[in-house]
């Protein structure tokens, strides 16, 4: 017998290929079902001891912490739902409209993570930086959210749309005055100088920024950037 003897790996719930995302798995081990995309984990399930520790949790924190009770939430990147059901269950009544270009992912959250549930949440399938910069084609309306979270990632890789001047200038245009702006980075060492930069992109759209670096496991650190309209 030896100390790993008793590790059992996780169960695979689901796998299948994303034209988008390349291979998508769902994996379930104790209480924690997994979302992983591309090799990155990009949510867990509501229950997951993980979900309020993690950076999906921390966003929410920061979210509570800078603006008390949100009303209104724009969500760009579904993954499995993770921010939305946490939103949901820590600010009762919120409305919560949530982007995601993957109909794939789509289907998995509905399917294993129960997505379906959230109160007062839309679900738009489509590619974020057109719903920013023509909202009114989704039904969104300028000044209509007091926060907007950035959670957009291909497997580790953040898209280089997410950090052009239209992409910030429609985020603001959504954002009610004083609103809240939030933006999840991978900061693992080889995005290090690219997040960096992107902080002072932001900095030029966004006063008052700020950044969190939440610890993953081993070295697979996020870092959040915030900042208002």
């Amino acid at each position: 017998m030896t100390v790993f003897s008793d590790v059992t790996p996780p169960k695979v719930v689901f796998e299948t290929t994303s034209p988008l995302n390349g291979k998508i798995k769902v994996l379930e081990k104790g209480k924690t079902r997994r979302l992983i995309a591309d090799g990155v984990t990009q949510s867990v399930n509501r229950g997951s001891p993980l979900a309020g520790r993690m950076y999906w949790g921390r966003i929410v924190d920061v979210i509570t912490e800078s603006l008390g009770e949100p009303s209104h939430v724009l969500l760009l990147g579904l993954g499995g739902g993770a921010i939305p059901w946490i939103l949901s269950e820590r600010h009762k009544g919120v409305s919560i409209v949530s982007v995601e270009f993957d109909s794939v992912m789509v289907e998995i959250a509905r399917k294993y993570f129960d997505v379906g549930s959230i109160p007062n949440h839309r679900i738009i399938t489509d590619d974020a930086l057109r719903v920013v910069t023509s909202p009114e084609e989704f039904g969104l309306s300028p000044n209509e959210f007091d926060c907007v979270i950035t959670n957009i990632f291909v497997g580790e890789v953040y898209p280089e749309l997410g950090n052009s001047g239209s992409f910030f200038s429609g985020i603001k245009r959504l954002l009610i005055p004083n609103g809240l702006a939030v933006f999840n980075r991978i900061y693992l060492k080889h995005h290090q100088d690219d997040v960096n930069n992107f902080i002072e992109n932001v900095s030029e759209y966004f006063s008052e920024v700020r950044s969190l670096i939440v610890a993953g496991k081993t070295n697979s650190d996020n870092v959040i950037i915030y900042g208002y309209s």
